[in-house]
């Protein structure tokens, strides 16, 4: 459904003050101003980005906007046409606008309509609702299993990337070498380095938080690490966010807080966290959501178990364990086996994950997601292994100290964010094996493939 707004209730003066601009922020629920002269002429934009840079360098409420603003934004005169959509395109500025929005020009000189970028095919069939639109991307924990297929979906979809990350599994020249993308800056810093985190974020306009000790037997052996780490900087990273307007932030949990559920889980039913890792989970989440406010809320992301190959391989995933184990032609052994899990591939997190930056924050700001893609028993992946590949040794313990139990539904985010998984299990075993096999990986259990207990680094 279209919306038409009063463009008059954006505009500020260029003579006005910050605080004039932070209040057409909050009347609007936005974070764009557009800047006129006293003829309402169009001069600029202002955004809440603007407004950051500017306090670092001492700007106060009071002071006016006038050297803040962004006086050469682009934009479109008269009325859209092919050529001039043509000449958008080829712009260099295209790719980079911030936050999003093309305003168009009257002949008089005045803004008669805002666009997002996404949707100047389409105009004027297509209005927008007004939204923000974030470009810059800070990635905590870019270099990790999830993050590093994370960085590489959203270079390709022109977003401006910070990947942030302690660079524990994965040497930094890796990256560097990699990517050499123009729209990557990559910084080695630790999370819990407030300094360091506040910087990444003030650059940023969204963030997505998944640096994070995973794996139970690690957050078992370590507990004040996992802590410290887990609940204490994901707290302090969040309240950043808060204090410097990022109203896009995403905080990565795990279905593991439904703990033992006997019926299929929503975000609704109530959750059993077992273990230290998803009950600092389960606590996370109920901080963040009650603590950042009405105006800066998280959209909290629940995943199943994650399988699928990158860049940082994990051997410690169930599906990823037993396509190494087939790899290397060993025999794998099933433990119990009747327990039922969510799974879902790790490309898939990332489509849901930048399908939820390109939504509407009035929309997913403060909602709890599980991203699953199918329930499976643990039993039934080793079936699914031994049709693929008969050869396959594969035995089974009826005993299982893992008191974990539980399957979760997906249809939130089908709905919220039109999510749709690409990949199945099946997908995940053919090319971990590849991986596996390609990259010549033997010891499955080597420190740079699992989360293992007594990494120095930690």
């Amino acid at each position: 459904m279209s919306k038409k707004f009063n463009i008059s209730s954006y505009e500020i003066k260029s003579t006005q003050k910050v605080f004039k601009a932070l209040k057409i922020f909050d009347k609007n629920n936005c974070d764009l101003a557009i800047v006129v002269n006293k003829y309402r002429k169009f001069l600029g934009i202002i955004t809440s980005a603007d407004i950051r840079r500017g306090f670092l360098n001492g700007l106060t409420l009071k002071s006016s906007i006038s050297n803040i603003f962004n006086k050469s934004p682009l934009f479109i005169k008269g009325t859209i046409n092919e050529d001039k959509i043509s000449d958008l395109i080829s712009s260099k500025k295209f790719s980079h606008i911030n936050p999003g929005f093309i305003p168009l020009i009257n002949n008089d000189g005045k803004v008669y309509d805002l666009i997002k970028k996404d949707d100047i095919y389409n105009y004027p069939k297509k209005r927008i609702v007004f939204s923000r639109v974030p470009l810059k991307i800070l990635v905590i924990g870019g270099a990790g299993y999830i993050g590093s297929v994370l960085i590489e979906k959203l270079l390709s979809k022109k977003f401006e990337v910070i990947l942030f990350d302690k660079f524990i599994y994965k040497d930094i020249e890796f990256f560097k070498k990699k990517y050499k993308h123009k729209n990557l800056k990559i910084i080695n810093g630790d999370s819990q380095n407030i300094s360091k985190i506040f910087s990444a974020i003030n650059e940023s306009d969204a963030v997505i938080h998944l640096a994070e000790l995973v794996g139970d037997p690690l957050c078992e052996k370590r507990p004040s690490k996992t802590y410290a780490i887990n609940y204490l900087a994901s707290i302090t990273i969040g309240n950043i966010c808060k204090n410097l307007g990022i109203d896009k932030f995403i905080y990565v949990s795990s279905c593991s807080v439904y703990g033992a559920n006997t019926k299929i889980t929503n975000e609704r039913s109530p959750i059993n966290p077992l273990s230290i890792y998803a009950k600092l989970k389960a606590l996370c989440e109920k901080n963040l959501i009650r603590n950042l406010g009405e105006n800066i809320r998280p959209c909290i992301l629940r995943l199943g178990t994650v399988y699928g190959a990158s860049d940082r391989p994990r051997y410690d995933l169930v599906v990823n364990l037993f396509s190494g184990l087939i790899a290397n032609k060993k025999e794998i052994t099933i433990n119990g086996g009747k327990q039922w899990r969510p799974f879902i591939h790790v490309k898939d997190v990332a489509d849901a994950i930048i399908k939820v930056i390109n939504s509407d924050k009035k929309m997913v700001n403060g909602q709890i997601m599980n991203l699953v893609s199918e329930n499976i028993q643990i039993a039934k992946i080793g079936k699914i292994i031994k049709s693929m590949y008969p050869k396959a040794k594969i035995k089974y313990e009826h005993s299982t100290s893992d008191h974990r139990d539980y399957r979760a539904s997906n249809k939130k985010a089908k709905k919220m964010i039109k999510f749709k998984p690409n990949y199945r299990i099946i997908d995940g075993i053919k090319e971990v094996v590849l991986q596996t096999k390609k990259e010549k990986i033997k010891k499955l259990f080597d420190k740079k493939y699992i989360n293992i207990l007594n990494y120095t680094k930690f």
